[in-house]
C-alpha cells in the first residue's frame, strides 16, 4: 500500500512539473515582434477573433500521453464571445478531471494575442504570425517552451494542438490530436 501513495505522489509531481514545463513563461514583444512574417497590421486589417469561431466547443486528445498508467487525456473547452475567445485546459486520468489552464484569444494593444495562465500562475501572452480559415499560429520566443502554439482544423470534428519550441537537448513538438465532444 506504501509503495502505491508513493508512486502516486511521483506521478503527481511529474504531472505538475510537466504541466509548468510546458507552459512555463516569460515575455518580450520586441522579440516576437521581429520573427513575424507578415506586419500585424495587415493579419488585423485581414483577421479577426471572429476568424477562430471553429475553435469553438470542447476538444479531447487520449493520444500524447496514453502510454502513462493510469492513461492521460487532455482537454480543451472554448467559448466564443464577440471580442475574445475563452478556453480551459483539463487534464483527464482516470476520474479525475483537473484544470490545468486557463486560455484566452483576444485583441490587446491592437494585436490579436493567445494568452495562457496555466495553474493559476503569471499569464503567458503568444502573438499572432499567422491565420487562416483553419489554421493559426501563435508565438513566443523568449518563453522557455512552448515558443510556438498551432491549431489546425483537419476535419470538420477534429483539429490539431501542436507545441513547439527549442530546449537545451534540441527542438521538441507535442502534437495533441484533438477531436470534438461533448461536455
Amino acid at each position: 500500500m506504501k509503495s502505491i501513495d508513493k508512486e502516486q505522489m511521483i506521478n503527481k509531481i511529474l504531472y505538475i512539473l510537466l504541466v509548468f514545463f510546458v507552459l512555463s513563461c516569460s515575455h518580450n514583444s520586441e522579440a516576437n515582434k521581429e520573427h513575424l512574417d507578415v506586419e500585424i497590421d495587415q493579419l488585423d486589417e485581414i483577421y479577426s477573433i471572429d476568424n477562430l469561431r471553429w475553435l469553438e466547443g470542447a476538444w479531447l486528445d487520449s493520444t500524447a500521453f496514453s502510454f502513462r498508467t493510469p492513461k492521460v487525456s487532455f482537454m480543451e473547452k472554448w467559448k466564443y464571445y464577440p471580442d475574445s475567445i475563452s478556453g480551459k485546459g483539463f487534464s483527464i486520468k482516470g476520474n479525475d478531471t483537473t484544470i490545468t489552464s486557463a486560455l484566452c484569444i483576444r485583441e490587446v494593444n491592437g494585436e490579436i494575442k493567445y494568452i495562457a495562465r496555466p495553474g493559476g500562475e503569471a499569464m503567458i501572452p503568444f502573438s499572432l504570425i499567422f491565420m487562416s480559415d483553419s489554421e493559426v499560429v501563435f508565438e513566443n520566443l523568449v518563453n522557455d517552451f512552448p515558443q510556438k502554439i498551432r491549431y489546425v482544423k483537419t476535419s470538420k470534428d477534429s483539429l490539431q494542438v501542436i507545441i513547439s519550441g527549442l530546449r537545451p537537448e534540441g527542438e521538441r513538438t507535442v502534437t495533441f490530436k484533438m477531436r470534438s465532444v461533448s461536455f
